[in-house]
């Protein structure tokens, strides 16, 4: 597991709503939730799921946050096909912190359309070992029957607070797991739905609260 300090931000121009022949600009509405939750903290400890991307890294700095970044699907990926689903074992593995490090806020991005149900109880049963009560979890479940081959790769927007830009990786697709809030609540026992939004290009945005004392 890799983590990042705090780093002297780069100068940043405008964030724009649209992206001239590259990705789409969308308006997040969960997103500000977490930002706030930032900059109100001091040195909390932030999980991405996703890739190391430079402009993210450079905006989470900013907070002063520990970043501890782990690809979920490139490590996925990196598993010989032949071995079938991601086992206990696995994760493991995959997320395994120093020793008593807890995390305040986990960005699953999009992970959890590129899971089968036991790996995501694995996972599940990972981030309830190492949330705090409190702890945020920030998940975009799509809702179409297809998604592309690769997950998206999300960027924040430039300063602004509300907005996500969205990569695709590949045009080819793949079956889309469609899960349904029923099953993520089952899967995320532990969590609660803080908020959900449905937004516009069928995207199912999730933040979800550690419980607990």
């Amino acid at each position: 597991m890799s983590w990042f300090s705090r780093r002297e931000p780069a100068a940043r121009g405008a964030g724009t709503q649209t992206v001239e022949n590259g990705p789409e600009v969308y308006r997040s509405l969960a997103l500000p939730a977490v930002l706030t939750t930032l900059s109100r903290g001091h040195k909390l400890n932030v999980l991405d799921l996703g890739p190391a991307i430079g402009d993210n890294v450079e905006r989470l700095s900013e907070f002063g946050c520990k970043l501890f970044i782990e690809d979920l699907f490139a490590s996925k990926s990196a598993v010989p096909a032949g071995e079938g689903m991601l086992s206990a074992d696995f994760f493991a593995q995959f997320l395994a912190p120093p020793e008593g490090t807890l995390f305040d806020i986990v960005l699953a991005w999009d992970l959890f359309n590129y899971l089968d149900h036991r790996e995501l109880v694995h996972l599940a049963d990972r981030l309830r070992r190492f949330c705090r009560p409190g702890s945020l979890l920030f998940a975009l479940i799509s809702n179409h029957k297809t998604i592309p081959a690769q997950p998206i790769r999300f960027r924040f927007n430039g300063e602004e607070t509300d907005q996500l830009i969205y990569e695709k990786r590949t045009q080819v697709e793949r079956p889309g797991p469609r899960l349904a809030s029923g099953e993520l609540n089952d899967i995320l026992r532990g969590f609660r739905v803080d908020r959900s939004f449905l937004l516009r290009h069928g995207i199912q945005e999730y933040l979800y609260v550690r419980e607990g004392a």
